[in-house]
């Protein structure tokens, strides 16, 4: 799996500009592409849906909604229509931009106590009537013959942001200008304690984590005494035997919603750690 540098990749430059837009499409199917964000970006989904995963956090994205997320490393799956087609306006945007917006409009940050562990990487919204308008139109400008430039996009930018802070409150300026850096192994044990039941693989985990795969084995054992695939198998199957005795759910409803491919991997697992398959330790338990 190749990592993509946004918005760099579109600009075929490192230099890349305070305000950039771009508006992208595809036709092909993206699944849990590696993303790294040079940028904070609002994403308006138009077409499709996206699937991100951030550090604690994993969300579904459709054409109703835009997304603002703050830089860092993300998967992204990228999902087309009923009518085969993926297409999106990305806002990429600094972080001294920000500044100079809150500068240029007196904003003041919220301060709130919150657990940096907890904090979002992102945040969803819904389209409303003024968004799928102000979309719309800047769609066809940036489809017409017109040259458009970074100071018109900053201007736009400035526009959508301002309505936001309207409508939302100055906690949207708020989240995208905190900063809050977390230490190498909290952000490991909040990545892989959020995903332990998610399809991730040991990689996915490890560029989330802002480590190479090697590295994050190692500082895994550090952290919990174990190795990532064992400790995570672990956890899987002791999650499924509480849903096999508390829930009564079948086997095949249990395997997908803890991360296991398919039914025969789980049975082989489960059936290695106690002994007997799913089916056989449900009816065990059900008869006490």
């Amino acid at each position: 799996m190749n990592k993509i540098e946004l918005p760099n990749y579109f600009t075929q430059n490192n230099q890349v500009p305070d305000v950039y837009v771009h508006s992208f499409s595809s036709e092909a199917h993206s699944d849990k592409s590696k993303v790294q964000l040079n940028a904070n970006l609002i994403s308006f989904l138009t077409e499709g849906s996206k699937e991100l995963y951030y550090e604690n956090d994993s969300k579904i994205v459709t054409n109703k909604d835009f997304v603002i997320a703050k830089s860092g490393n993300c998967l992204m799956s990228e999902n087309l229509s009923e009518d085969k087609k993926y297409a999106s306006l990305l806002f990429f945007f600094s972080d001294s931009f920000i500044t100079h917006f809150k500068e240029k409009y007196h904003i003041e940050n919220i301060t709130k106590q919150s657990n940096p562990e907890m904090e979002s990487k992102f945040k969803i919204f819904s389209y409303d009537a003024f968004i799928s308008n102000f979309v719309n139109s800047l769609q066809q400008l940036i489809q017409s013959e017109i040259s458009l430039t970074e100071d018109f996009f900053t201007l736009k930018l400035e526009e959508i942001l301002f309505y936001l802070t309207q409508k939302k409150g100055s906690e949207i300026i708020s989240f995208l200008d905190n900063t809050t850096l977390l230490k190498h192994h909290i952000r490991l044990k909040n990545i892989v304690e959020n995903n332990i039941f998610s399809k991730l693989t040991l990689e996915e985990l490890a560029f989330l984590s802002h480590m190479s795969l090697s590295t994050f084995k190692r500082e895994f054992k550090k952290l919990y005494g174990s190795s990532p695939s064992k400790w995570i198998q672990e956890k899987r199957l002791e999650k499924s035997a509480e849903m096999l005795r508390n829930k009564k759910e079948r086997p095949i409803d249990v395997y997908a919603s803890i991360g296991y491919e398919s039914l025969s991997s789980f049975t082989q697992s489960f059936k290695h750690k106690f002994g007997i398959t799913p089916k056989q330790y449900q009816l065990q338990k059900m008869n006490l």
